[in-house]
């Protein structure tokens, strides 16, 4: 597959001195304080905040609010063709805190642009375009925060870019190499595997086993059925080596994932699956999962557009999502029953949106839990929220 995405992108190259070019031609730009700037630099962000009520199996720890978000961006075209980009992220009030983006571009055509530094990874839709002003729904995806780590940001060097085949299609790549993911992926408090647990600090400094992952995307758009994207993650993520000796057997992480997205009238569709397979060590096997599978699917509807509040352009929005992981397909070889550690979900939601970049989310959630030896959990809960960028 890389080698096909790399000789995709040189044909794109070749032929680029006749595309259409795109200033926003990655997603990562498709923010409005990009456009409200003409000096050297622009600074903007988003803030995220709401409120909880679950219960479990008819247990609940009350009513609680979060200070989920608060993301500062700052951008600065530095010369013709070369932008920089970098984004800080404040988690949960201020308990984690972490530079998300910090990402140089150099363009040489619309078919070929280099970028370098702390980037996402491009596996699937959802971990490169995240915000969550962008949504109508509080929580993420289940498998794009599960399977696919979102948010993932890696030290990483690549290529990217797009180009126009004709009014109605165009095709866009991304390929890059990245430190990869590490042995939290196992070594985690849940004893299973846990992909998200592969992410630290140390990620964005060396790789763990001096052998680099590659991640990329290719996607194709077009303006009757929307964009398609399919993308992969493959490498090592265990410190196999140590000073040039081997210590351990190889051990890969393989992300598959495919995206969807539409926009009609008053719809948006969403959609995103993935499957992982992960390398796990002979006495780990079927304690930790060494595959993983999940999928969302999401339907908003505009059911009100106009003069609301004195707000002249607002929109009133409904929105159903649903979802499945299963962190560890399959079964026990004693028994033959089915191994737990699945979760499935329904949200509906009602949102307000007084203007394009700002909104008030209403979440009803319910969620069906296995845990690992098959006995089901259920939890439900009533979310309320506010996301703007500013």
């Amino acid at each position: 597959m890389t080698r096909r995405i790399t000789s995709l992108a040189l044909l794109l190259f070749l032929g680029s001195l006749n595309g259409q070019s795109d200033s926003t031609a990655h997603p990562i730009y498709d923010r409005p304080f990009v456009f409200t700037s003409g000096a050297n630099a622009a600074v903007g962000g988003y803030f995220e905040a709401n409120s909880n009520y679950f219960v479990e199996e008819g247990i609940t720890e009350g009513f609680s609010l979060e200070a989920r978000r608060f993301n500062i961006f700052l951008y600065s075209p530095v010369a013709d063709n070369i932008r920089f980009f970098s984004e800080l992220e404040f988690e949960h009030g201020t308990e984690e805190i972490a530079l998300e983006t910090a990402i140089l571009d150099m363009t040489f055509s619309p078919a070929l642009s280099f970028r370098m530094g702390i980037l996402l990874p491009p596996l699937g839709r959802f971990n490169v375009e995240h915000d969550s002003p962008k949504y109508n729904i509080i929580d993420r995806p289940l498998v794009s925060t599960l399977i696919i780590p979102a948010t993932l940001s890696e030290m990483g060097l690549g290529l990217f870019g797009q180009r126009y085949l004709n009014r109605s299609n165009r095709v866009g790549y991304e390929i890059y190499l990245v430190n990869g993911l590490g042995e939290g992926i196992l070594s985690n408090e849940s004893a299973g595997t846990r992909i998200a647990g592969g992410k630290s600090a140390e990620i964005l400094e060396e790789d763990n086993n001096g052998t680099p992952s590659v991640t990329g995307r290719l996607k194709i758009e077009n303006k009757l059925f929307g964009e398609v994207g399919l993308s992969f993650y493959r490498g090592p993520y265990n410190s196999f080596q140590a000073e040039g000796m081997k210590v351990d057997e190889i051990r890969s992480l393989g992300i598959t994932a495919i995206d969807h997205g539409l926009k009609r009238g008053r719809f948006h569709w969403r959609s995103e699956f993935a499957a992982a397979t992960v390398d796990i060590p002979d006495g780990l096997k079927e304690v930790a999962g060494s595959v993983q599978r999940g999928a969302y699917t999401e339907l908003n509807f505009d059911y009100f557009r106009g003069s609301l509040f004195n707000f002249d352009n607002s929109r009133l929005i409904a929105t159903l999502r649903l979802e499945t992981v299963d962190l560890n397909v399959g079964s026990f070889e004693s028994t033959g029953t089915n191994i737990g550690d699945e979760i499935s979900r329904i949200t509906l939601a009602t949102s307000f949106r007084p203007v394009e970049n700002s909104v008030i989310k209403i979440a009803y959630q319910y969620n069906w839990h296995r845990d690992f030896t098959d006995n089901p959990v259920r939890t439900a809960g009533i979310q309320l929220g506010i996301a703007a960028y500013f």
